[in-house]
């Protein structure tokens, strides 16, 4: 019975505990402008320690965004902080979901790109930023 209750606990607890806000399509664009997409490539990133290194050789997309602007349900607008962890679910026009990491996320001409890892390469099919209806980071 107690170990029943304490799966119960943790399930609850990872639903409960992931906060998510929102970010519109001319946001989302403004704050990935100012991405150079060709040294993205180049980024030595050693965030994800001795795995990192191993398995990608110290290369990781990695966008260099440190802080986002967002809003909570309410309207509010915040900054937080982009961590490794920190991930965005864009949904379409079609209702095509991706989620991606945002610290892999660039923008080419009106294309979004990303990953769905840091450990393996896992791009996605570029989404069209225009046509992007919800957008929301967790």
């Amino acid at each position: 019975m107690n170990r029943t209750l304490f799966i119960l606990g943790v399930i609850v607890l990872g639903l409960t505990s992931c906060k998510t806000y929102y970010m519109t399509s001319n946001s989302f664009k403004q704050q990935l402008q100012n991405i150079d997409p060709n040294k993205i490539s180049d980024a030595y990133d050693t965030r994800l320690g001795l795995a990192g290194i191993a398995l990608k050789g110290g290369k990781n997309f990695y966008n260099g965004i440190d802080k986002i602007k967002v809003t909570d349900k309410n309207g509010k607008e915040l900054e937080i902080p982009v961590t490794t962890k920190t991930g965005i679910r864009l949904t379409d026009k079609k209702g095509k979901r991706v989620q991606l990491y945002f610290d892999s996320v660039f923008l080419r001409d009106s294309l979004v790109y990303g990953s769905k890892s840091h450990f393996i390469t896992l791009p996605v099919t570029p989404m069209n930023i225009e046509s992007l209806t919800k957008i929301e980071i967790q």
